[in-house]
């Protein structure tokens, strides 16, 4: 027993000793500065094949034999963009109708018949363009072709789906009435793109006014083959998915009808700030933002990466100062968005009433310093490492192959958009990215959008900028308006008569308790 107490005094001591040393031996092997990038390697992405059938469909075919499974997107143009006037909402009610229902298959064959195999279907509509998408298991590609093709082209469109989703929408649409991030959103975008399609939205009123007509009408002219992209990706050959496209849409013919030409949206010359009134609010909700250009514009690589500095993620310069710094917010970031003939940037942050105005003093400070300093070097290389190191992960699926390349070709960018991305996102130089950043953010002429209680706010933000209030519709306010006015309550107590209430509370059938009450 000695021993063995000995035996354990001496580890101990041992342990100690090494502790006191291990300290010292760690500080000596770990380095002081951080290794250098190494090159970019080239990302892998497998060439593709196009070709235009005889009825006008566009045909990409990026094949990959990684993985057994094939993903089909059919693309065209028919956003929101192109909603008939007055009815805004065609676009996004029609694409979730086209799988509800489509040749001879109802909502729950068509269900049955894409779970049955462990694949999916699903359609969706941006500002520009309506996709109806599937991705399967290779030898089911045949299945995904033929739901694609009677969803474009033969919707059945019953009337009980399309009132559950009008119902469903302007379920949506009341709850997006109560939240502040979407009344900025549609007033930033209203007052960016003023009478513009692009500044449009849906409205309970809009919703209400489409009928069965309009989803047809939108279908037969905006769902034509010329003028379509059918992107197929993944382990199907470029002969496979020719053979299958043109089985799939035989018959099929036409060209998506004429829209007529709108006026770009004028760019803005003088700041300018936009109250939402919205009464009792503890928190502003802020947007700041600009016109920027077309996707297509070679600056938009050290655009991108200038938006990653500023306010691209949690260590970004918006986020690390409004946040960690000043503690006036959860969150501030920005970003670059890339519509088809146009594009924006913005910056946001939701901050509480009291400091609205230091917040956005501060966002206007930043915005003005990324386009005005120039970026300490390591920061420049952390963003652009970072941009491109994590590309390659948006590639990996079939799935976002096929969205990749889609969005690429619908957005008219060069045909090898996606294999250069990362190769010319690491050649753009610190002094591009500063000069891409002050022609694409714009503070001087910025439209300032924030969603508040006015009566607090209105008067420190006149220190800011020209303001002008509206209500979460739209509809214009003076200051006047924001003070709530008293006024007499005229009472008529010969109205009043003796009575007797009532009422029972059951807890699962039983009385649990209740109350009378009298007026006499």
């Amino acid at each position: 027993m000695e021993r063995q107490s000995m035996n354990t005094v001496s580890s101990i001591a041992w342990i100690v000793v090494a502790a006191l040393l291990a300290p010292t031996a760690i500080v000596a092997q770990f380095p002081t500065a951080a290794p250098a990038p190494a090159p970019i390697k080239a990302a892998v992405f497998p060439p593709f094949q196009e070709a235009t059938l005889a009825n006008g469909l566009h045909l990409l075919v990026v094949h990959n034999d990684k993985q057994p499974v094939v993903a089909v997107s059919l693309s065209f143009p028919a956003g929101s963009v192109y909603d008939p006037a007055g009815k805004s909402g065609v676009a996004d009610i029609l694409a979730g109708l086209l799988t509800k229902g489509a040749g001879k298959r109802s909502a729950e064959e068509i269900s049955a018949a894409i779970e049955g195999v462990g694949g999916s279907l699903g359609a969706g509509a941006s500002s520009d363009f309506l996709t109806v998408r599937s991705e399967v298991l290779a030898n089911n590609a045949k299945l995904a072709f033929e739901l694609i093709a009677d969803a474009a082209i033969r919707p059945t469109l019953p009337e009980t789906e399309i009132e559950l989703l009008r119902k469903q929408t302007l379920s949506a649409l009341q709850l997006e009435q109560g939240q502040p991030a979407s009344i900025a959103g549609h007033a930033f975008l209203r007052g960016l793109f003023g009478d513009q399609p692009y500044g449009r939205y849906a409205d309970p009123k809009s919703v209400n006014a489409i009928t069965r007509d309009d989803l047809v009408a939108f279908q037969k002219a905006r769902l034509r083959p010329s003028g379509a992209l059918l992107v197929v990706a993944g382990s199907l050959s470029f002969a496979q998915a020719q053979a299958l496209a043109k089985t799939a849409f035989a018959g099929w013919t036409g060209t998506a009808a004429a829209v007529a030409a709108t006026k770009p949206p004028v760019p803005r010359t003088a700041l300018e700030v936009v109250l939402v009134h919205r009464p009792g609010s503890v928190q502003s909700n802020i947007v700041v933002g600009n016109l920027t250009w077309p996707p297509t514009d070679s600056r938009s690589y050290a655009a991108r990466i200038a938006n990653k500095i500023l306010g691209g993620g949690a260590n970004a310069r918006l986020f690390m100062i409004l946040r960690e710094q000043k503690s006036w917010t959860y969150g501030a970031y920005s970003n670059l968005s890339s519509l088809r003939n146009a594009g924006y940037f913005q910056a946001t942050s939701e901050v509480r009433t009291e400091v609205t105005d230091s917040a956005l003093v501060e966002m206007l400070a930043q915005l003005k310093r990324i386009g005005a300093e120039a970026v300490p070097t390591l920061e420049f290389d952390q963003a652009k490492n970072a941009m491109t190191g994590t590309f390659p992960l948006s590639i990996e699926t079939a799935g976002q192959v096929a969205a990749q390349v889609a969005n690429a070709k619908l957005l008219g960018l060069p045909a090898d958009y996606v294999q250069t991305y990362r190769k010319k996102l690491s050649a753009v130089t610190a002094s591009q990215m500063q000069a891409a950043a002050k022609a694409a953010i714009r503070p001087g002429q910025a439209l300032i959008v924030v969603v508040g209680d006015g009566a607090k706010i209105y008067e420190k933000l006149l220190a800011i900028g020209p303001v002008r209030i509206v209500s979460p519709d739209g509809t214009p306010l003076t200051a006047a308006d924001l003070t709530i006015k008293a006024a007499t309550l005229d009472l008529d107590l010969s109205k009043l008569k003796a009575g007797t209430d009532s009422f029972t509370i059951f807890v699962q059938g039983n009385p649990f308790g209740y109350q009378t009450s009298s007026f006499s």
